[in-house]
């Protein structure tokens, strides 16, 4: 009987072990930009959105309503993980600010290694943090906008 319960013990660590493992690795759960921060700054109310490459300070100013709604669904779905630092040389950047009635809002500082920081000129507890898209596609898309 007692090797019966030592082989029980042993599988539901195995099993408990490939769960972990399953949720670490697949992804459950995964982070995007819409989750993590529009809900802070109400979309259906972008009065403008303003970009800013770094290197030349050239701006690009969208306030028509479909400009805007095309650049916050391009990048509401990039997936994006939180990390600690960027450790890679900042070639360019780009600053996003999101206005809302006549007023800064909300404001990201993109690089051009994929790293981001978000500012919420309301204070927030994401202010320090960074983040980093998981893929190219979204700096990529920045970049050809300019």
């Amino acid at each position: 009987m007692k090797g019966n319960k030592s082989v029980f013990v042993i599988s539901l660590v195995i099993i408990i072990g490939f769960v972990f493992c399953y949720i670490f690795f697949s992804g459950v759960g995964k982070a995007s930009f819409k989750n993590e921060f529009w809900e802070e700054a109400d979309v259906g109310v972008i009065s403008q959105i303003e970009l800013i490459r770094g290197s030349d300070s050239k701006q690009i100013l969208y306030t028509k309503e479909q400009d805007i709604n095309v650049f916050v669904s391009t990048i509401s779905e990039a997936e994006i993980k939180k990390v600690k630092e960027s450790s890679i040389k900042i070639d360019e950047s780009y600053w996003i600010t999101i206005w809302i009635a006549g007023d800064r809002k909300f404001g990201l500082r993109i690089e051009n290694n994929q790293v981001f920081s978000v500012f919420n000129y309301e204070g927030s507890e994401n202010n320090a943090n960074l983040y980093e898209f998981k893929d190219k596609s979204i700096y990529k898309y920045i970049e050809n906008l300019f």
